[in-house]
Protein backbone atom coordinates (compact mmCIF):
# COMPACT_ATOMS: atom_id res chain seq x y z
CA UNK A 1 0.00 0.00 0.00
CA UNK A 2 1.26 3.46 -0.92
CA UNK A 3 0.77 5.72 2.03
CA UNK A 4 -0.39 9.60 1.27
CA UNK A 5 2.40 11.94 1.78
CA UNK A 6 1.56 14.13 4.61
CA UNK A 7 4.19 16.76 6.51
CA UNK A 8 4.00 17.37 9.58
CA UNK A 9 3.96 20.76 11.14
CA UNK A 10 6.78 21.72 11.55
CA UNK A 11 10.11 19.77 10.53
CA UNK A 12 12.16 17.18 12.44
CA UNK A 13 14.30 20.48 13.45
CA UNK A 14 10.93 22.23 13.87
CA UNK A 15 11.07 24.38 11.09
CA UNK A 16 8.05 25.73 9.77
CA UNK A 17 9.55 27.50 6.48
CA UNK A 18 12.68 27.86 4.82
CA UNK A 19 14.45 30.37 2.59
CA UNK A 20 16.00 29.75 -0.90
CA UNK A 21 17.47 31.86 -3.30
CA UNK A 22 15.31 32.89 -6.48
CA UNK A 23 16.12 30.43 -9.74
CA UNK A 24 15.50 32.03 -13.21
CA UNK A 25 12.85 28.93 -13.20
CA UNK A 26 10.99 31.26 -10.45
CA UNK A 27 10.26 34.43 -12.29
CA UNK A 28 7.03 33.74 -13.33
CA UNK A 29 6.41 32.60 -9.30
CA UNK A 30 7.61 35.96 -8.24
CA UNK A 31 5.56 38.14 -10.29
CA UNK A 32 2.26 35.82 -9.54
CA UNK A 33 2.76 36.15 -6.01
CA UNK A 34 3.50 40.33 -6.36
CA UNK A 35 0.34 40.54 -7.84
CA UNK A 36 -1.72 38.98 -5.46
CA UNK A 37 0.19 40.38 -2.25
CA UNK A 38 -0.70 43.71 -4.46
CA UNK A 39 -4.23 43.09 -4.49
CA UNK A 40 -4.28 42.34 -0.88
CA UNK A 41 -2.18 45.36 0.59
CA UNK A 42 -3.58 48.08 -2.11
CA UNK A 43 -7.23 46.70 -2.58
CA UNK A 44 -8.86 49.54 -0.54
CA UNK A 45 -6.52 52.27 -2.50
CA UNK A 46 -6.82 51.44 -6.42
CA UNK A 47 -9.09 50.16 -8.69
CA UNK A 48 -9.41 47.05 -10.49
CA UNK A 49 -7.86 49.00 -13.48
CA UNK A 50 -4.57 49.17 -11.75
CA UNK A 51 -4.32 45.73 -10.97
CA UNK A 52 -5.27 44.82 -14.63
CA UNK A 53 -2.49 47.12 -15.81
CA UNK A 54 -0.05 45.55 -13.60
CA UNK A 55 -0.82 42.11 -14.18
CA UNK A 56 -0.98 42.72 -18.33
CA UNK A 57 2.69 43.31 -17.93
CA UNK A 58 3.45 40.08 -16.84
CA UNK A 59 5.37 38.41 -19.45
CA UNK A 60 7.49 41.48 -19.40
CA UNK A 61 7.96 41.56 -15.40
CA UNK A 62 9.16 37.83 -16.17
CA UNK A 63 12.09 38.71 -18.43
CA UNK A 64 12.51 41.59 -16.34
CA UNK A 65 13.22 39.23 -13.10
CA UNK A 66 15.25 36.40 -15.27
CA UNK A 67 17.28 39.21 -16.57
CA UNK A 68 18.09 40.46 -13.01
CA UNK A 69 18.99 37.05 -11.68
CA UNK A 70 20.47 35.99 -14.13
CA UNK A 71 22.78 38.86 -13.67
CA UNK A 72 23.69 37.63 -10.47
CA UNK A 73 21.33 39.94 -8.59
CA UNK A 74 19.86 37.99 -4.95
CA UNK A 75 16.16 37.65 -5.04
CA UNK A 76 15.23 35.28 -1.75
CA UNK A 77 11.99 33.25 -1.53
CA UNK A 78 10.35 31.94 1.69
CA UNK A 79 8.39 28.59 1.36
CA UNK A 80 6.08 26.41 3.65
CA UNK A 81 6.60 22.76 4.38
CA UNK A 82 4.04 22.16 1.16
CA UNK A 83 6.49 24.34 -1.12
CA UNK A 84 4.08 27.48 -1.24
CA UNK A 85 5.58 30.88 -1.23
CA UNK A 86 4.60 32.82 1.78
CA UNK A 87 7.48 35.54 1.17
CA UNK A 88 10.17 37.51 -1.16
CA UNK A 89 12.58 39.83 -1.44
CA UNK A 90 15.17 41.95 -2.69
CA UNK A 91 17.78 44.07 -1.59
CA UNK A 92 20.17 46.14 -3.36
CA UNK A 93 22.99 48.71 -2.57
CA UNK A 94 21.84 50.91 -5.84
CA UNK A 95 19.44 53.05 -5.00
CA UNK A 96 15.83 54.37 -7.03
CA UNK A 97 16.13 58.07 -8.04
CA UNK A 98 13.52 58.77 -4.60
CA UNK A 99 15.32 56.80 -2.52
CA UNK A 100 18.92 58.31 -3.64
CA UNK A 101 17.70 61.73 -2.96
CA UNK A 102 15.75 61.08 0.44
CA UNK A 103 19.21 59.22 2.07
CA UNK A 104 20.92 62.47 0.99
CA UNK A 105 18.76 64.71 2.59
CA UNK A 106 18.87 62.35 6.02
CA UNK A 107 22.63 61.68 5.83
CA UNK A 108 21.85 58.19 5.51
CA UNK A 109 24.92 56.96 4.35
CA UNK A 110 25.44 53.70 2.85
CA UNK A 111 22.12 51.77 3.45
CA UNK A 112 20.81 48.77 1.43
CA UNK A 113 17.53 49.38 -0.33
CA UNK A 114 15.09 46.83 0.32
CA UNK A 115 12.76 46.92 -3.08
CA UNK A 116 10.64 44.04 -3.05
CA UNK A 117 9.23 42.68 0.27
CA UNK A 118 6.12 40.86 -0.04
CA UNK A 119 4.68 38.61 2.87
CA UNK A 120 1.15 35.96 2.34
CA UNK A 121 -1.92 36.40 4.23
CA UNK A 122 -1.17 33.18 6.43
CA UNK A 123 3.04 34.47 6.90
CA UNK A 124 3.76 35.55 10.20
CA UNK A 125 6.48 37.87 11.53
CA UNK A 126 9.41 35.72 12.17
CA UNK A 127 9.18 35.03 8.01
CA UNK A 128 9.40 38.63 7.42
CA UNK A 129 12.39 38.22 9.67
CA UNK A 130 14.15 35.97 8.37
CA UNK A 131 14.02 37.35 5.25
CA UNK A 132 15.01 40.84 5.94
CA UNK A 133 17.71 38.96 7.95
CA UNK A 134 18.82 36.87 4.69
CA UNK A 135 18.81 40.34 2.82
CA UNK A 136 20.15 43.16 4.64
CA UNK A 137 21.44 40.96 7.66
CA UNK A 138 22.39 43.71 10.20
CA UNK A 139 23.63 46.00 8.01
CA UNK A 140 22.01 49.71 7.70
CA UNK A 141 19.07 49.27 5.15
CA UNK A 142 15.81 51.08 4.34
CA UNK A 143 12.72 50.77 2.78
CA UNK A 144 8.84 51.81 1.65
CA UNK A 145 6.47 50.99 2.90
CA UNK A 146 2.66 51.49 1.57
CA UNK A 147 -0.76 50.26 1.63
CA UNK A 148 -2.28 48.03 4.03
CA UNK A 149 0.56 45.76 4.96
CA UNK A 150 0.77 45.14 8.61
CA UNK A 151 2.48 42.73 8.96
CA UNK A 152 5.50 43.74 6.61
CA UNK A 153 5.39 46.86 9.16
CA UNK A 154 5.67 44.44 12.09
CA UNK A 155 8.56 42.55 10.16
CA UNK A 156 10.55 45.67 9.93
CA UNK A 157 9.76 47.34 12.93
CA UNK A 158 10.84 43.43 14.90
CA UNK A 159 14.18 44.02 13.07
CA UNK A 160 15.32 47.40 14.23
CA UNK A 161 13.53 49.80 11.56
CA UNK A 162 11.90 52.72 12.29
CA UNK A 163 9.76 55.29 10.68
CA UNK A 164 11.46 58.71 9.22
CA UNK A 165 10.41 61.74 7.51
CA UNK A 166 6.88 62.08 6.56
CA UNK A 167 4.73 59.90 4.51
CA UNK A 168 4.62 60.65 0.92
CA UNK A 169 1.80 60.74 -1.72
CA UNK A 170 3.43 60.44 -5.19
CA UNK A 171 1.69 62.98 -7.25
CA UNK A 172 1.91 60.66 -10.28
CA UNK A 173 -0.15 57.93 -11.39
CA UNK A 174 -0.35 55.22 -11.36
CA UNK A 175 0.87 55.32 -7.46
CA UNK A 176 -1.00 58.95 -6.69
CA UNK A 177 -3.43 57.71 -3.59
CA UNK A 178 -0.78 55.34 -2.21
CA UNK A 179 1.10 56.99 0.60
CA UNK A 180 4.56 55.58 1.19
CA UNK A 181 6.62 56.11 4.64
CA UNK A 182 10.56 55.31 4.77
CA UNK A 183 11.35 53.03 7.24
CA UNK A 184 14.84 52.74 7.93
CA UNK A 185 17.20 50.89 10.25
CA UNK A 186 20.69 52.45 10.77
Amino acid sequence: MIWPFKRKTTTETGAEFYIRDAAVADARALVNFKHLAWRAIYGQLKDEAFFAQAEATTDEQVKFWQSRITKGDKVWIAEDLRDRMIGTIHATTKHSEHTAEFVELYSLGEVKEIRYFYLANNANATIGQALIKQAVGETPAITWVSGDAPLVVQSLRDAGFEELGEPVDPAAEPWHGVVRQAMVRA
